[in-house]
């Protein structure tokens, strides 16, 4: 199983992987990190597939997939 891992600080709220997650595992959360970007979290991470589509899109480079 896969775990997928957002780092807060790095993330700018630009969206892309959660609208390029094919399971939805991905949402706009509510927490804001220390440069004022609201934080992508995880919802549904028992969803995840482990393709690595919001790791190899992220700008930022503020997610991981990690396999369990």
């Amino acid at each position: 199983m896969a775990r997928v891992v957002v780092e807060a600080d790095l993330c700018k709220s630009c969206g892309i992987c959660v609208e390029l997650c094919p399971a939805g595992v991905l949402a706009m959360g509510d927490e804001i990190n220390r440069h004022g970007y609201r934080v992508v979290r995880v919802v549904h991470g028992e969803r995840c597939v482990a393709c690595r589509v919001c790791e190899r899109f992220c700008p930022d480079f503020a997610i991981r997939v990690v396999e369990a």
